[in-house]
């Protein structure tokens, strides 16, 4: 599991477009686990505090249920619409809350500086860390589909699909 800032370091033509469109949009759709197994799917605001990517929710809230008792997760950034073609980032993470009073303290000073809230306006919600497992970036170049893809067992994998019925093909 590591950092966005790790993320950039070792595989930056995956990171960089995904941060590029989480800090333009400053929303993910984060994907947990319910407890009974299916999928919920939620928007987040998303914020990124020294290489790191940080989420909160309202106290008592389903999504925030689903990160306690179950961290992993899968955060998509967003496409305007169907024909927005400027790339989708996908994250596989393993989340974390953040208890450590001192940690929170400081993780909510980056979250919110540059905003007109404070720290009291957080109340008790609560505020995870999104810790990266994979990643993929995918976007329509020309008549192409490319993804580029990154895990710890594999590193940095770039595959093509040409045409909207061709095979995937690694370059």
């Amino acid at each position: 599991m590591i950092t966005l800032a790790e993320l950039e370091s070792v595989a930056p033509e995956v990171a960089t477009p995904i941060r590029q469109r989480l800090e333009a949009t400053g929303i993910g759709l984060v994907a947990t686990v319910r407890r009974d197994g299916s999928p919920r799917i939620s928007p987040f605001e998303v914020s990124v505090v020294d290489g790191s990517l940080y989420v909160g929710s309202m106290p008592g809230a389903a999504k925030a249920r689903d990160l306690d008792r179950d961290p992993r997760a899968a955060l998509l950034t967003p496409v305007a619409d169907k024909d927005d073609l400027g790339g989708e980032g996908k994250l596989f993470l393993h989340v974390r809350r953040l208890d450590d009073p001192a940690e929170r303290a400081a993780v909510t000073a980056g979250v919110l500086e540059g905003t007109e809230m404070d720290e009291d306006d957080l109340g008790d919600s609560p505020l995870y860390e999104l810790r990266i497992t994979g990643a993929a970036w995918q976007h329509v170049d020309g008549d192409a589909w490319d993804t580029l893809s990154w895990s710890p067992a594999h590193g940095v994998r770039h595959r093509r699909r040409e045409g909207p019925t061709g095979a995937s093909v690694d370059v």
